[in-house]
């Protein structure tokens, strides 16, 4: 990077009288240049925020695109007979029975047995 410059030259001719007189009441406090530098980093946020707001634009019709090809899937998927159209509904929790406070589990069919040897590895309990 190059030297720094100590001084920019703003052609005022070119100015607003409105803009020339809010540029010469800063420069007459000395604060012009925290004034323009604010300006600046203020274009930098918000060129920033549109670069994100345009990538979020970007994901958002990538997504739009991605649930339109998926629907066009089904569709033909429905349509040659690949798969049941069953396939495609809202898939619904298993209905499994719930175990009830106290119910641990039904006790009808236990098998096994245990041998001395069995209860001698668990003899510290």
């Amino acid at each position: 990077m190059s030297e720094r410059q100590n001084a920019f030259t703003i052609k005022t001719n070119r100015l607003s009288d409105e803009v020339y007189n809010k540029l010469a009441t800063y420069a007459k406090s000395r604060k012009l240049g925290d004034y323009i530098s604010s300006l600046i980093l203020r274009d930098l946020d918000d060129s920033s925020t549109g670069r994100k707001a345009m990538e979020d634009k970007k994901t958002y019709e990538m997504f739009e695109h991605i649930k339109n090809e998926l629907a066009d899937l089904k569709t033909l998927a429905q349509t040659t007979g690949f798969v049941g159209s069953d396939s495609f509904k809202e898939e619904k929790p298993s209905k499994m029975p719930q175990l009830k406070e106290g119910k641990v589990a039904d006790l009808e069919n236990i098998s096994g047995s245990l041998d001395d040897d069995d209860l001698e590895e668990y003899s510290d309990f």
